[in-house]
């Protein structure tokens, strides 16, 4: 029974997944449209500190934009807990898959400029290219790479190996993905395809398909002519400058309310579907130059309004279970929906703790941006954003109630399962015969602490034990949540990592 109690309260933060808050509020659009007025802003700012208490997290950026105008920029609470140092506008931050609508802008430059178009084939670019599915292969447009709708479905776990592909990895790993369901019908969230259209783009551009020739692309042809001056493409913290966000986690040890630091991981040759870090500052000048059609905060227009509309265009649909929301669907780096009738441009991003939402309100031509530096932005994040809405068009706020509802749901009596465990530490004489190495480069080991790990490259995995012979959870990181099952007969031992949704592994120890 506990195992499957941990489960239910746990599931929502399981391998590169995201909680889904189901919330929303009666809602009748305003006849004009609004304004950002001083007291949205003082509303809001509350409710941004009022929502970082409750949910325990160090700390916050906000940016607003209307039109052409950064009308509101604020850091809240630390950027690290370890230092104490503020979290400020100008501090950098990991924005995650928020990178996405980045890369189609600079698609939409490449079919300005005629070297190809949305609908063009893949393989009329990069001939290598393949799918499980050869119909599909030959189907397959620029566009679709960047739509959610292929079909494709990737397996979560391949993510532990990011950090050591190459392009050719990356389309291999494509080419193994199974097809889910029916093209452009089937909604899937894909990292691993939606990256492949960086790599298309830099062949289109005449270039060689590699990450160095993917990040000057960016650099040459978004960052710099939108004047985001803090952006960078890297998974290298010292290449940064010195007010650089930390980010957080919840882990079985700490409990509830104790963020713990996040390891630092690399995203690597994923990185035109989410390896960008960016200052709040310079997120609310692109977003600036999206509502402006191309046109950047200095005037100079980087791409056509036409084909930079394209991206926005809703394609697959996707199922979204908050009350007001309607017709959303998957755009091109971006998700578009109605949130009772009041039309909605966004996309989150998160990364080991790091958490961004990005958001347009075109009636309104508003935009906003927040960084959270914990993973439970997964909730915050979409309440604020509902309830800047809310505010916006001064309707009732009602977003960030039921978004604690939520969270208490999921997590209030989450401290009390944790107490029913034993100790996170372990004897060596009870663990010694699991301690080594395993098939597909996986490690388990005993660290000073006397706390159990599987470890896989730069990922680290607490395996917590509960009552059940030879049965751990993961107690941290993305795998959070993960039932670990080791089996020992006699010289043989093996190991299976369960996740909901994500295919069960088992692992063999070598040796």
């Amino acid at each position: 029974m506990l195992k499957v109690m941990l489960r239910a309260f746990l599931i929502g933060m399981l391998l590169l997944g995201a909680l889904l808050p189901a919330f929303g509020s009666e809602l009748v659009q305003a006849q004009e449209p609004p304004r950002v007025t001083e007291d949205v802003l003082a509303d809001f700012e509350a409710i941004v500190e009022s929502e970082m208490e409750y949910y325990h997290i160090p700390g916050m950026a906000v940016a607003i934009v209307e039109g052409s105008e950064i009308v509101y920029a604020n850091g809240f609470g630390v950027r690290s807990l370890e230092t104490g140092e503020p979290f400020t506008p100008q501090t950098q931050f990991r924005i995650g898959s928020t990178t996405k609508s980045m890369t189609s802008m600079l698609v939409a430059q490449l079919v300005d400029e005629g070297l190809l178009d949305w609908d063009t084939p893949v393989t009329d670019i990069y001939p290598d290219f393949q799918t499980a599915d050869p119909e599909l292969t030959a189907k397959l447009t620029v566009g679709d790479l960047m739509g959610m709708g292929t079909g494709l479905e990737s397996d979560g776990w391949r993510a532990l190996d990011w950090g050591g592909w190459t392009p050719d990895d990356l389309f291999a790993a494509v080419a193994e993905q199974g097809v889910a369901g029916e093209y452009h019908e089937h909604y899937a969230y894909n990292n691993e395809v939606y990256a492949s259209a960086g790599y298309v783009a830099a062949m289109a551009a005449g270039l060689e398909p590699t990450l160095d020739n993917y990040k000057t692309l960016m650099q040459e042809r978004i960052f710099d002519p939108i004047g985001m001056s803090s952006t960078i493409i890297t998974d290298d913290t010292s290449a940064l400058g010195d007010n650089v966000a930390s980010s957080y986690e919840l882990t079985l040890k700490g409990g509830v309310e104790n963020p713990s630091l996040a390891a630092a991981v690399p995203i690597h040759i994923i990185a035109p579907a989410g390896g960008v870090w960016a200052s709040a500052e310079d997120m609310a000048k692109y977003v600036i130059t999206q509502l402006n059609g191309g046109i950047t905060p200095d005037g100079t227009q980087i791409v056509s309004k036409e084909n930079l509309a394209q991206t926005w265009e809703p394609g697959v649909s996707v199922p979204v279970d908050i009350e007001g929301v309607e017709d959303a669907a998957y755009a091109m780096g971006w998700l578009v929906e109605t949130y009772q009738d009041i039309p909605i441009r966004y996309h989150d991003g998160g990364w080991e703790g790091y958490r961004t939402q990005m958001s347009v309100f075109p009636e309104a031509n508003v935009g906003l941006v927040i960084f959270t530096n914990h993973i439970y932005g997964d909730i915050s994040n979409p309440a604020l954003m509902y309830a800047f809405v809310q505010l916006l068009y001064g309707l009732e706020v009602t977003a960030t109630s039921e978004a604690r509802a939520v969270f208490d749901e999921s997590f209030g009596s989450l401290d009390a399962q944790i107490a029913l465990l034993p100790p996170p530490e372990v004897e060596l004489a009870d663990v010694e015969p699991l301690l080594g190495e395993y098939e597909m480069g996986w490690t388990v080991e005993l660290h000073e602490d006397n706390t159990l790990w599987a470890v896989h490259g730069v990922w680290q995995f607490m395996l917590y034990p509960i009552p059940l012979p030879n049965t751990y959870i993961v107690g941290n990181s993305v795998g959070i949540g993960t039932m670990v099952e080791f089996k020992v007969d006699g010289d043989q031992v093996s190991f299976t990592l369960e996740a909901p949704e994500q295919p069960v592994i088992e692992l063999h120890k070598i040796g």
